[in-house]
């Protein structure tokens, strides 16, 4: 197990993040290999860590800042099958009944089979069934983290990225500047079963809500900043304060690929408190902490694209020591991988990844 020696002083990883959220300078800078609240080791690079540790968890093992606790859901229809024509065999279907089809292949993306690619209007929108949430299978279990001192993160849904995976992403695209009512109507279910989720979440002591809406490219926006301002946005501003009227200590993670510095001023203003990853091969996170350091508490990545499958161990540990250095003012930051950990990377990179990020 790696430690910290959390147990000779009296600060918790709790107590330390809600420093770091409330604008305080923490104890340590948090570290976790997770992706907020999704599983940061891909299942080739988790099935390493399981021949050496057993049926261990990667959170417990190598003691992350934050424990996660996710709520699920299903399709709320009979057969997603049927808002799909011909798929490939093997596609299997999300709570949404979007296809997902990898051809056998293993931590990959894969082909996605859009429900509402035939959709013509906002009825054919509406004919598709929200997701149905299920309560936790252990519903004592955030409690239990919170009493051993551990903050609570959690999956909490999307909008941008939900959508285009409903419609296809050059249909939604298209929708946005030729189809507007549709593509508001799209948005808008999108939003309300984040909505509900979110909420949901936070009933089950979930303190900080993990939001997943890739907009960048890493040469820029997917779309125009116009039209994310108009049709994303407004839904994103709906969420927030849903869950901020009813729970208004949760707090909120949004996960954002790519280049999104024309998007920086935005998702301050929308009170989103942790912003993942800055994406080191696209921005430039001295910059971003000098402008929106003091309102965002960025994630300072290593990079799952290129350092971490193809440098040395001695490169990572570098890395980690000068984004250390980057924020040795202020301690304002978040130690993670860019993205999730491909099976490509060395196992000892993993490693020196966390054994220097426990450093001191």
């Amino acid at each position: 197990m790696y430690t910290r020696g959390r147990g000779e002083r009296p600060t918790t990883c709790a107590e330390n993040l809600q420093r770091l959220l409330a604008g305080q300078r923490p104890d340590w800078i948090p570290f976790t290999l997770d992706i907020g609240a999704i599983q940061g080791l891909t299942e080739p690079v988790l099935e390493r860590f399981r021949s050496e540790h057993g049926l261990a968890e990667p959170a417990e093992h190598f003691d992350y800042d934050y424990r996660s606790v996710s709520l699920s859901a299903r399709f709320g229809g009979d057969d997603p099958a049927l808002f799909h024509g011909q798929v490939e065999e093997g596609t299997v279907f999300d709570e949404w009944g979007v296809g997902h089809w990898a051809g056998g292949a293993r931590a990959s993306y894969e082909r996605m089979y859009p429900p509402l690619a035939g959709a013509e209007s906002v009825r054919d929108v509406e004919a598709l069934p929200l997701p149905l949430i299920q309560p936790l299978a252990d519903p004592g279990l955030p409690a239990r983290y919170r009493a051993r001192g551990y903050p609570v993160f959690g999956y909490a849904g999307s909008v941008y990225e939900w959508s285009w995976w409903l419609r296809g992403m050059e249909r939604f695209l298209v929708d946005l500047l030729l189809a507007p009512a549709l593509a508001e109507a799209l948005t808008r279910k999108v939003a309300a079963h984040t909505t509900a989720l979110a909420l949901a979440s936070a009933r089950a002591g979930i303190e900080v809500l993990c939001f997943y809406d890739d907009a960048g490219m890493q040469t820029g926006l997917q779309l125009a900043p116009e039209l994310w301002r108009r049709f994303i946005k407004p839904r994103w501003r709906e969420v927030l304060e849903a869950v901020r009227a009813r729970f208004p200590a949760c707090r909120f993670f949004l996960h954002s690929c790519g280049d999104v510095s024309a998007l920086l001023p935005d998702i301050a203003e929308l009170g989103f408190h942790i912003l993942h990853p800055v994406q080191p091969e696209c921005m430039n996170l001295a910059e971003v902490k000098r402008s929106w350091g003091r309102e965002l508490v960025l994630c300072a990545t290593l990079s799952a694209q290129r350092l971490l499958p193809f440098g040395s161990a001695a490169e990572v540990r570098a890395e980690v020591r000068r984004l250390r250095n980057l924020f040795a003012d202020d301690g304002r930051c978040l130690l993670a991988p860019s993205n999730r950990i491909q099976p490509e990377t060395p196992w000892e990179n993993v490693l020196a990844f966390v054994e220097e990020a426990h450093r001191r």
